[in-house]
């Protein structure tokens, strides 16, 4: 499995999020300085508020603008290295939406605090809100995406951030069974089995006569793998339903979740496969799918064909 769904160099979720370079190189390896818009902003944000009544706005040291809109000051602060989900909603000044979890069915974001990186600006509005905090960011461009420009998101642009922090973790272990749990009620699924591990088990087609799966044994399987949103990123399908067989057991090559899964099945049997991303690419991603980010929940619906 690993030949098909190799593990690569880490990639947020989200694009609109990802940190860009503040700064330009030229042909000679100069640093070419970018002209500073931060008393520009600062003007544009003033307005802003103005404009909009805004009177609770707490300016930060960096530029950044912090509005409270919900406070839970007895609940944990986010800090670095845990595993923070939110919702959130990036905006231009003039209303226009560039990215929001609702465009994923209010699915909310996961990622590792201080290590996946986003825009500064972001990132330190997070720092200064609790578990269940809502805010709003007023972000200048020095703390966005300054002068990369996007067909969203026009260079040198004062973006606004509706956030709520909706948990905090040490791993994703919580988040993600979160969204397998979601997914599971989302499809009226009731037969998941739970299995220490983190993986679901959803038996589609029993055969009780069939051979067991078992170390050391060849498998044969028709697979599609699948993202959570109903994407599919592989499957035997798409290279004429030729079953793809494989040793299961120790040295297999392929990901921990989908040997779990197989290996509680027999010949004949039809199953899916619900893996939380420590089971499947964890923080790496896959570079032979840009559909499979880092720390990303996989569906597998899977047949074993033969088992030798």
């Amino acid at each position: 499995m690993k030949s098909l769904f190799p593990t690569a160099i880490f990639r947020l979720l989200i694009l609109a999020l990802l940190a860009g370079g503040g700064l330009l190189t030229t042909a000679c390896n100069k640093v070419e300085e970018v002209p500073d818009y931060s008393a520009a902003d600062a003007a544009t944000i003033q307005k802003y508020l103005t404009d909009n009544a805004i009177t609770n706005a707490q300016k930060q040291p960096s530029g950044l603008y912090f509005i409270p809109v919900t406070t839970n000051a007895t609940a944990p602060l986010a800090t670095a290295n845990q595993v923070l989900s939110i919702l959130y909603t990036g905006k231009l000044l003039n209303g226009s939406v560039f990215s929001s979890s609702a465009q994923n069915d209010d699915t909310p974001l996961s990622f590792r605090y201080g290590v996946d990186r986003l825009i500064s600006g972001l990132e330190e509005g997070l720092s200064l809100m609790h578990k269940g905090d809502k805010a709003i960011l007023l972000i200048p461009s020095g703390l966005a995406y300054g002068p990369n420009a996007s067909t969203t998101i026009p260079a040198n642009s004062v973006i606004r951030f509706e956030v709520e922090l909706v948990d905090i973790n040490s791993s994703f272990a919580v988040p993600d069974d979160n969204l397998i749990k979601r997914y599971l009620t989302k499809n009226n699924i009731t037969t998941a089995q739970k299995q220490p591990s983190g993986l679901y088990f959803v038996p589609t087609t029993t055969n009780a006569a069939g051979t067991p799966v078992a170390a050391g044994k060849t498998i044969s399987v028709l697979y599609t793998g699948k993202l959570l949103n109903g994407t599919v990123f592989d499957a035997t399908s798409q290279r004429g339903n030729t079953p793809y067989s494989f040793v299961i057991g120790p040295g297999s090559q392929n990901i921990t979740g989908f040997d779990e899964g197989i290996s509680l099945m027999r010949k004949g049997e039809k199953a899916t496969l619900l893996l939380p991303s420590g089971l499947a690419y964890g923080a790496r991603g896959s570079n032979s799918s840009n559909l499979i980010g880092p720390n990303t929940v996989l569906v597998f619906d899977v047949e074993v064909t033969d088992v030798k």
